[in-house]
């Protein structure tokens, strides 16, 4: 018999929680890593919202380096997400900062906040993901709108994300076989790396420049 799927209970404690805040405005200056490191470090947090985890453990735990768990928490101190103190040789204590925010940074969905408009958003009710679906797009050659478009899977769904942020409508079909392909923590992450670059630095195009980093970098084996 088939056991029932449970719906996680957030009264047991046995949870942690993160400003929306953080997903929203900070992912893309902080990166993925930046974002896991605060993650584990809000896993760990007491009532007085601090820890004091040893950089060895976090990289333990996480299956990294030290060394990028070094420079992740840098960049949190850097952003003010968290405060550093050293409480002996060998261990600090970290503090999770409040994170003050403008009205509407909060909704995971907003078209002042997201890159991902509240149509394109992961709703369940009204996307389903159906793995059996596997059949070609059919795609214009001037494409250049998302108008009429619906995503029907999660990879379709991260390409629209991807080609929006871009600005990059037509490598859409690109965009598809890239989120088939690979990690969607690995494409976020190149599409960070992309946005920190000036427009001005760019030679081709943002779509140019993202392709050429998923290459040259698909090879590389990444620490999450």
């Amino acid at each position: 018999m088939k056991e029932a799927n449970h719906i996680r209970d957030l009264k047991n404690g046995s949870w942690f929680w993160v400003d929306k805040v953080i997903v929203q405005k900070y992912v893309p200056k902080i990166g993925t890593m930046g974002f896991i490191v605060y993650s584990f470090l809000a896993s760990l947090a007491d009532s007085n919202q601090s820890c004091f985890p040893s950089q060895k453990y976090i990289a333990e735990r996480l299956g990294c380096s030290r060394s990028t768990v070094n420079k992740s928490i840098k960049v949190l101190v850097k952003y003010g997400l968290i405060k550093k103190e050293r409480k002996n040789r060998y261990h600090c204590t970290y503090s999770l900062i409040k994170v003050r925010c403008k009205a509407k940074e909060t909704q995971m969905s907003h078209k002042e906040t997201s890159d991902v408009s509240q149509m394109d958003t992961n709703d369940n009710k009204r996307i389903k993901n159906n793995i059996n679906i596997d059949k070609e797009r059919k795609w214009t050659p001037k494409f250049k709108t998302f108008k009429g478009f619906k995503p029907r899977t999660s990879e379709e769904l991260l390409a629209v994300d991807l080609a929006k942020a871009l600005d990059d409508y037509q490598g859409l079909p690109l965009y598809i076989s890239f989120a088939k392909k690979y990690p969607e923590a690995f494409l976020r992450k190149i599409l960070g790396q992309v946005r920190e670059i000036p427009q001005e630095k760019i030679r081709k195009s943002k779509g140019a420049l993202f392709n050429h980093l998923v290459q040259r970098n698909s090879g590389k084996p990444l620490c999450f």
